[in-house]
């Protein structure tokens, strides 16, 4: 699947090309996602043609959006604009980024390593694609994931994992690894969703989780363009970072300063 949309699409090609001469590149994650992409798009019956209509009209009205912000600083909901978007076209885009984009693949590769080292029983909030929940192929017993729409796909292929469509609303000191990979900026109010996942947590128990700044998506609710006073916040709540990485994107228009931040933070 991928060599087509690959052949079929030279600025995929030339971003694929870039990616693997990244010095973030993973072959290992690669292949995987890879591979996951092609099951996704099988199990949906899916043409390459169709992957690459879903990816481009994202990608298009992702453009439009970016140029609205710089003109103005506001996020697409600041402007009242709102739209329901398909889950199998937006897991699309969430899987093929993971082979394209750098800033996506690095953040995907810290995520599986993180995964590999895992003790005790693990809470994902936010499956999206189900990549992630992909990388928990050796103890999927102890996994436990939410999210408030989850594709057939999903729940097909994981169906070891406890998987539940709706909303996490907490359990007190009930995980050892709570994570929540591009959740928080979808949220309005993302310290309260922290709180919640600090009350939840066991104690020694790690947070793993993505900030963007300055990615006006569609769906996206807030902005991390205050990291000082974000990070403040996280100490206040009794939060140690452990980790952290700043990672930039190259983003379609050389104006816009966009980045994920990847953190890790122990209670």
């Amino acid at each position: 699947m991928l060599n087509e949309l690959f052949e079929q699409d030279r600025w995929l090609r030339i971003a694929g090309s870039k990616l693997t001469k990244s010095p973030y590149y993973n072959d290992h994650v690669y292949k995987k996602t890879a591979l996951f992409l092609e099951e996704y798009v099988k199990f949906y019956g899916l043409s390459v043609d169709q992957v690459l209509e879903m990816y481009n009209d994202f990608t298009g009205e992702y453009s439009r959006h970016i140029r609205e912000f710089l003109k103005t600083g506001k996020y697409p909901y600041q402007n009242s604009l709102t739209v329901d978007l398909d889950r199998i076209e937006y897991d699309i885009v969430l899987i093929l980024s993971v082979l394209i984009s750098v800033h996506r693949h690095r953040i995907f590769c810290n995520l599986f390593n993180a995964i590999q080292k895992l003790q005790g029983n693990s809470l994902v909030i936010g499956v999206g694609s189900g990549l992630e929940l992909d990388y928990f192929n050796g103890k999927p017993e102890n996994v436990t994931a939410y999210d408030l729409t989850i594709s057939k796909h999903v729940f097909q292929k994981f169906n070891r994992i406890n998987i539940k469509e709706e909303y996490f609303t907490g359990a007190k000191n009930a995980y050892r690894n709570i994570f929540a990979i591009e959740l928080l900026e979808h949220l309005s109010d993302p310290l309260e969703f922290i709180r919640m996942v600090y009350d939840s947590l066991e104690i020694d128990g790690l947070f793993y989780f993505t900030t963007a700044t300055n990615i006006p998506q569609i769906d996206h609710l807030y902005n991390f363009d205050d990291e000082l006073g974000f990070e403040k916040e996280l100490h206040t709540i009794g939060f140690q970072i452990v980790e952290k990485e700043i990672i930039f994107h190259e983003s379609i228009d050389s104006k816009l300063i966009a980045s994920n931040t990847w953190y890790i933070l122990k209670k």
